[in-house]
C-alpha cells in the first residue's frame, strides 16, 4: 500500500493545492476536506466503519474446482472494491465507471480492508481511521460513540521506537569538497513542507522529463532520499552539484562559492527546468516554483517640483540588507536608539523614501524631461512564500573587499505587512503577512576563505545545527544568538492572490 501522496487532480503550479497535500501527513489530499469537517467526518467515519466490520479480514481463500479446458475468470477470488458513498460493490476495472456515473470517490479493498482513493488511484493511509477502525479502538454502546483503549495506547506508545531518520529531520548534507554553500542551502529548502509535497507527489515527474542535466529531477532525487525511512546517514547530492557545474561555468569546480549566488542559481535553475514556465517577465509565470520563491519589488519616484510618481516592477527571489547603511543611521540617530542592528531596523532602512543625489539626474516627463530633484522608495508589491534575505555582510571598494562582522537581531516571527505596498492596511489581513524564521545560515571565516553552517527547524518547534554530515540539537537561544549571513522565513498562511 502506497504511504507516498499523490498529485491526483491538483492543478499544475498550484501553490495552494501542494500546501494543502503538504498538510496531509497521511492519506491524500481529496481525504483532508472532508476529514476536516465535523459533519462530513463523522458521517465518513460511520460508513468507513460499518463497511470494515463488514468485511472479515483476508484469509488465503480455499481451493475451488474449475473447468480445465478454455479461459475462465473467476470473479469470487478477485478483490472487491465497497463503495463508501452506497450499496455498489466493484471490481478494480469497475471503480472508475462507478466514480464516474455517482461522483463517489472512497472504497474499502474486501481482502485488506484498504481505504482506495478512485480520484487518486492508490490505497491511501489515514492515522486516525486507522485507529478508529484498528485493534485498538471499542464501541461504547451506552454512549454511542467510539474511544481509544487507553491501556492499549499506552502499550503502543512505551514499546515503539522511532526511528531516527529523515522524518525527524536528523540527517546532514555529505561535502563533497568545499561544498558547504551546497549544504546549507539544501537544508533551507529539505524542511519546508511545501517543497516536500511538490517533490515527493511527483510534481516534477523524473520518468516523463526528457531534459538532459535536468536540475529538477537532480532535485527531486535528493528529496526523496532525504525522505527514505529506510536511511539514517547524511545525504549526498553528488547528481545535483554536477548539474549545476553543467549548467553555470560560475558554479563549477571544487572552489568555495557564496551560498547566497548558489541559492539564486538553484532557484532559477529549478523555475527554468519546469514545462510550461515564461522566461519573460512581461508575461506572468504561474510555474509551482515562481510561486514559491519569487516576489515583485515597486520602485517609486516622486519629482519634487510636480509631485508626479512613476512606478517600475521588478522580481525578487531575495532581500538583501543592507547592514553597513543601517549602522551609519543608527550612529547619526540619537544616542538611545539600540546598540545592535535589528533585521526589521534593515527592512525599515531598505523601504524608506531617499532623496537621488543631484548626479542622478532625472528628468521629469511632466516637467517637460528637465532634471528636477526627486526621491525614490522601494516597497514590496508581491511576497513570496519562502522568502529568504541576505543580510550583506561583504563590503567591495576600489581598494579593498572586506567582510563585515556583528550581529545583527532577528525575530522568530516577522511580519512583512509595513514592508509591502497597501493603500489601506488596517483593512488587510494581517495574518497573510506573518513568516515564520526556517533556517539562519552562518558564514563563519574571512572573505577568502571560510565554512557555512546552518540552524534549522525541524518538526515544528524543534532546532538542530547542520553542519554538513553532522546534526546537534540546538536551542532557541543558540539560534538567536548567532551572526546571521541569510534568514529563510517560511510563510504561515497562503491565501488567494489579491491586486494591489
Amino acid at each position: 500500500m502506497a504511504t507516498a501522496l499523490k498529485p491526483g487532480n491538483l492543478e499544475p503550479g498550484n501553490l495552494d493545492s501542494y500546501q494543502l497535500l503538504s498538510e496531509a501527513a497521511y492519506g491524500c489530499e481529496h481525504l483532508v476536506p472532508i476529514l476536516k469537517n465535523t459533519a462530513t467526518a463523522d458521517q465518513f467515519k460511520s460508513g468507513f466503519r460499518k463497511q470494515y466490520e463488514s468485511l472479515a479480514p483476508y484469509t488465503k481463500p480455499e481451493p475451488v474446482a474449475v473447468q480445465t479446458t478454455g479461459l475462465r475468470t473467476i470473479s469470487s477470488l478477485k478483490p472487491k472494491y465497497h463503495c463508501l458513498s452506497c450499496p455498489e460493490i466493484c471490481l478494480s476495472t469497475e471503480r472508475k465507471a462507478h466514480t464516474k456515473k455517482s461522483g463517489h470517490v472512497f472504497y474499502i479493498e474486501s481482502r485488506n480492508r484498504f481505504l482506495f482513493c478512485e480520484t487518486c488511484v492508490d490505497f491511501v493511509y489515514d492515522h486516525g481511521l486507522e485507529r478508529f477502525c484498528g485493534p485498538q479502538a471499542k464501541f461504547e454502546y451506552s454512549k454511542g460513540t467510539w474511544v481509544d483503549d487507553v491501556a492499549s495506547e499506552a502499550y503502543v506508545k512505551h514499546n515503539a521506537f522511532k526511528n531516527p531518520c529523515s522524518r525527524r529531520g536528523a540527517r546532514g548534507v555529505w561535502n563533497m569538497g568545499q561544498t558547504c554553500y551546497q549544504s546549507v542551502i539544501l537544508q533551507a529548502l529539505l524542511h519546508d513542507p511545501t517543497l516536500n509535497a511538490y517533490f515527493l507527489s511527483g510534481g516534477h515527474d523524473i520518468h516523463t522529463c526528457e531534459r538532459s542535466f535536468c536540475m529538477a529531477c537532480a532535485a527531486s532525487e535528493v528529496f526523496m532520499d532525504f525522505n527514505s525511512g529506510e536511511k539514517t546517514e547524511a545525504v549526498s547530492a553528488a547528481t545535483l552539484l554536477y548539474h549545476g557545474w553543467d549548467a553555470s561555468r560560475e558554479m563549477a569546480g571544487y572552489r568555495q562559492q557564496d551560498a547566497h549566488e548558489y541559492f539564486q542559481f538553484l532557484v532559477n535553475a529549478l523555475h527554468a527546468a519546469t514545462p510550461g514556465h515564461s522566461e519573460s517577465y512581461e508575461k506572468k509565470c504561474d510555474c509551482f516554483f515562481h510561486q514559491t520563491f519569487y516576489g515583485e519589488l515597486r520602485s517609486s519616484v516622486m519629482c519634487h517640483k510636480c509631485g508626479k510618481t512613476t512606478h517600475t516592477y521588478d522580481p525578487m527571489a531575495d532581500l538583501s540588507l543592507d547592514v553597513q547603511l543601517q549602522n551609519k543611521k543608527r550612529k547619526l540617530g540619537p544616542r538611545t536608539s539600540s546598540s545592535t542592528a535589528t533585521l526589521t531596523g534593515c527592512l525599515e532602512s531598505f523601504t524608506a523614501v531617499e532623496d537621488l543625489s543631484p548626479d542622478a539626474s532625472y528628468h521629469c516627463e511632466k516637467c517637460g524631461n528637465t532634471p528636477q530633484r526627486a526621491s525614490k522608495r522601494l516597497q514590496i508589491r508581491k511576497l513570496p512564500a519562502i522568502l529568504c534575505m541576505q543580510l550583506k555582510r561583504y563590503e567591495h571598494n576600489s581598494a579593498s573587499s572586506d567582510k563585515l562582522h556583528g550581529h545583527i537581531d532577528f525575530p522568530i516571527t516577522l511580519n512583512m505587512l509595513p514592508y509591502t505596498v497597501k493603500k489601506d492596511k488596517e483593512r488587510v489581513d494581517t495574518s497573510r503577512y506573518i513568516y515564520d524564521l526556517s533556517t539562519v545560515i552562518v558564514h563563519q571565516g574571512s572573505m577568502d576563505s571560510g565554512h557555512y553552517y546552518a540552524y534549522t527547524r525541524v518538526n515544528g518547534d524543534k532546532w538542530v545545527l547542520m553542519d554538513d554530515n553532522k546534526v546537534t540539537v540546538a536551542s532557541v537561544a543558540d539560534v538567536l544568538r548567532q551572526d546571521a549571513y541569510l534568514l529563510f522565513y517560511g510563510i504561515r498562511s497562503i491565501g488567494p492572490e489579491k491586486s494591489s
